[in-house]
């Protein structure tokens, strides 16, 4: 048993025989990742303090790919977002780097050669790669279609509606991605494709929720309408250059499908 061993032992066994107040934090005496569970027998109740000390001391305890695991866990629990600030406990700058450094020696070495996704013949680089991963984020082995995963983005949007795009904002867009500069510029869309966009959308009905739904995205809101100086009607923008305009009926000049 070497010291570290010693030390996270003690932490442990002090918090076994005593009675916390809060903040206190719940810990895996042997981590999840290294095969611990979640029984009673396996958690101890520290503080905060503790129980960045003794993912410390197991980085310290542990070799090979287990070291690698406890590394990273030490790492995310400096990590920090919108809905998660845990410590404010300081790491002097000595320390933080042998970290990241030790974290980074350790990530490449463990992509690297026939590790690497991109090694060889993997992925795009062969018909038998682009197949695998394919396969790979085929129906339910991709998360984002997985019915548990597509609830969740539901309920993270719902009722929440984004503030409209400012004037200068579609300005800016409109020119930016104007002739060659649009992504789609020269792109020939073969028959084939067209035909299956449409076979998709042909026949299909709305259910009453998405009427629903889309009834109040737009209601009360007031299209924009521009005057066809061919049959002398207030058109609304979106349909304006489809049906109205050089398109107009009683246009002279109009080039029909026909000829």
């Amino acid at each position: 048993m070497n010291k570290y061993t010693k030390w996270y032992n003690q932490i442990i066994g002090r918090a076994k025989g005593r009675i916390l107040k809060p903040p206190f934090e719940r810990h895996h005496i042997r981590p999840r990742s290294l095969g611990g569970t979640d029984d009673r027998e396996n958690i101890a109740f520290i503080t905060p303090r503790e129980h960045f000390i003794c993912h410390w001391l197991l980085i310290k305890m542990t070799t090979d790919e287990e070291h690698y695991k406890m590394l990273n866990a030490l790492r995310m629990m400096r990590a920090e977002n919108p809905g998660q600030k845990r410590y404010k406990t300081k790491i002097t700058s000595r320390v933080y780097e042998s970290i990241k450094v030790e974290y980074a020696r350790l990530q490449s070495e463990k992509v690297r050669g026939k590790n690497n996704p991109m090694y060889g013949d993997k992925f795009f680089r062969s018909e038998e790669g682009k197949q695998r991963q394919r396969e790979a984020i085929l129906g339910e082995n991709n998360g984002a279609k997985q019915e548990e995963a597509r609830q969740k983005i539901t309920d993270s949007k719902k009722g929440k509606k984004r503030e409209p795009f400012s004037e200068e904002w579609r300005a800016n867009m409109a020119v930016k991605k104007k002739g060659e500069n649009n992504p789609r510029f020269g792109v020939e869309v073969l028959e084939s494709t067209r035909q299956k966009i449409g076979n998709k959308i042909r026949g299909r009905k709305q259910t009453e929720e998405e009427k629903q739904r889309r009834g109040e995205a737009n209601r009360g809101k007031v299209k924009p309408k521009q005057l066809c100086p061919h049959c002398q009607k207030m058109i609304a923008v979106n349909t304006y250059t489809r049906w109205h305009g050089d398109q107009c009926k009683q246009n002279p000049g109009r080039v029909s499908d026909e000829n």
